[in-house]
């Protein structure tokens, strides 16, 4: 995975604060085709739970049918990460991968604090769902 291209949308998305014509330009030369399908997620929702005390962070993003658990810049639980990413290696991330970045650096998403105890819950629906 190309973390250098992860960090240089990252970078822009936090320069610009802001998604316009000029960034989505960008962003669609980083993903071709598939821009319009990364904002849908963003708008769709990404959450960010922080457990404590051990201050253990899993991000979710909404997709049309079920909810995914990313890992930023290494893992998505959606079937588009493990067919086209992990298999074929057609593509280095997903779009909720990529929708998390730019969400994060706009400051753009759902933050849910959550005590330890509830992680294996939080595991359990994922496994449960795919």
């Amino acid at each position: 995975m190309s973390k250098d291209l992860l960090l240089k949308i990252y970078q822009t998305a936090k320069e610009k604060q802001i998604i316009d014509e000029e960034f989505l330009t960008f962003l669609e030369s980083v993903f071709p085709d598939k821009s319009a399908t990364v904002i849908e997620v963003i708008k769709r929702g990404i959450t960010k739970y922080v457990y404590t005390p051990s201050n253990r962070i899993v991000w979710t993003a909404k997709g049309k049918n079920q909810e995914h658990m990313i890992y930023p810049q290494l893992y998505c639980s959606c079937q588009d990460f493990y067919k086209n990413v992990v298999v074929k290696r057609k593509r280095d991330f997903c779009k909720h991968i990529l929708a998390q970045i730019i969400s994060e650096a706009l400051r753009r998403y759902k933050l849910e604090k959550v005590k330890d105890r509830h992680f294996n819950n939080l595991i359990k629906d994922f496994k449960l769902k795919v």
